[in-house]
């Protein structure tokens, strides 16, 4: 009897080639990668798929304007929450 089963994946082959080009940098191998999350899948019981998270359109206009004015110095800056409550109420009267 065999010690060790055989798992046949599919996945993407620029994804192959690139999680074994980083195996290779760490000194392991790709079996013992996958290995690793097996095991780490069954002691935790969960598996988490995790995406970067890409801001839509509009998000990403609000964030480019907030970088300019941050970098030009076009901001507020407040010493309370007091004082930051009494700029807001001035602002939308």
């Amino acid at each position: 009897m065999n010690k060790y089963a055989v798992i046949n994946l599919k996945t993407d082959p620029a994804l192959k080639e690139q999680a074994a080009r980083t195996a290779e940098k760490l000194g392991v191998s790709v079996s013992a990668i996958l290995n690793n999350e097996l095991r780490r899948f069954v002691a935790e019981q969960s598996v988490a798929f995790e995406l970067p998270e890409v801001p839509n359109e509009k998000t990403e206009e609000f964030l480019s304007r907030s970088a300019t004015e941050i970098q030009s110095g076009d901001y507020y800056t407040f010493d309370s929450n007091q004082q930051a409550l009494e700029f807001l109420r001035s602002e939308t009267r």
